[in-house]
């Protein structure tokens, strides 16, 4: 399903000779729980960005090239429904010296 649907967006599956799954970005993990046994990571600006977990090695490589070709956002994952609200953790120093831990929503969750 997967690799027609990529057809049928002009899309090529990236493969790879050094991944176990046979896709660029997709990792097979066998004793992973659930159905689910594929995961997806990308290089994004030098970070290593977690996309993901999938059925099938095609439903991952089909996200990995619709984020090359451009159709995906480097924020945005698969679709999942709704977008829960996103924080970010940030160490910041008391007037103490000691090291504290803050959470801040992003801007665009606070509107």
């Amino acid at each position: 399903e997967a690799v027609r649907q990529a057809e049928s967006e002009g899309l090529t599956l990236a493969t790879s000779s050094s991944s176990n799954s046979g896709y660029r970005g997709v990792c097979n993990c066998p004793k992973r729980r659930g159905t689910k046994k594929y995961e997806l990571h990308m290089r994004v600006g030098g970070k290593k960005l977690h996309l993901g977990v999938f059925a099938t090695a095609e439903e991952a490589a089909l996200v990995y090239a619709r984020r090359e070709a451009g159709t995906m956002s480097a924020a945005q994952g698969p679709s999942r429904g709704s977008n829960p609200k996103r924080s970010t953790a940030r160490r910041r120093k008391s007037a103490d010296g000691a090291s504290r831990i803050a959470l801040q929503c992003s801007p665009q969750d606070q509107a």
